[in-house]
């Protein structure tokens, strides 16, 4: 089930990244361990504030926050689901290139090189407007915000993505006959606390 809802989320990125599938996953025997912070080039402009809180409704009653700085260059985006007789908060803070990811009240996570673009679909290149069939369809009012509209199809799901600032306000993926919706229900443009993106004490980070 949290496979499903982390792959909905990924949807409405991978169709603004050009270069996620560039990525490459590096060896088993490069495998390195990291608790410190490594200085990195910053990921570049994202979105058209500098720094908010965005809270989501997500499927199957999951909660979803993002939390951003500098334009979007450092994020904290904590995902909780909640299924009455199962609950699990899975936490990824991404800033200096990186994302690091881990579930709260585990004692080990993930670094991965944090390879993303904005949420502006207009910007990508042609070849991932080709690919995914990305469509811009005008504007749309969602939540009395003036948002950009897209469709765009990832394999045999077609989703619609709504972005005002670049800031996914709602997504649409359509998957086994369902829609599955994920809208913002807060959008605050705000100052956030530095200390949100310090990596927490006692976790240690396997670089993959």
């Amino acid at each position: 089930m949290k496979k499903l809802l982390f792959f909905v989320v990924a949807l409405t990125v991978l169709i603004a990244c050009s270069k996620t599938e560039e990525e490459k996953v590096e060896s088993a025997d490069q495998e390195t361990v990291t608790t410190q912070e490594t200085q990195q080039p910053v990921v570049s402009r994202r979105y058209e504030i500098k720094s908010g809180v965005v809270f989501y409704d997500a499927p199957m009653g999951t909660k979803q926050e993002l939390y951003f700085d500098y334009y979007g260059a450092k994020e904290l985006f904590v995902t909780s689901i909640d299924l009455g007789v199962a609950k699990s908060k899975n936490i990824a803070i991404r800033k200096d290139g990186f994302s690091y990811m881990y579930e709260e009240g585990k004692t080990e996570g993930q670094k991965r090189k944090w390879v993303t673009n904005d949420m502006d679909y207009s910007k990508a290149d042609p070849k991932t407007l080709e690919r995914y069939k990305v469509k811009d369809l005008g504007t749309e009012v969602i939540g009395g915000k003036e948002c950009k509209k897209f469709s765009a199809e990832f394999g045999s799901s077609p989703i619609l993505t709504w972005t005002w600032n670049n800031i996914m306000v709602k997504s649409i993926t359509k998957m086994g006959g369902n829609d599955f919706v994920i809208e913002a229900t807060k959008i605050q443009d705000t100052s956030v606390d530095p200390k949100m993106f310090e990596l927490p004490d006692g976790v240690t980070f396997k670089e993959m």
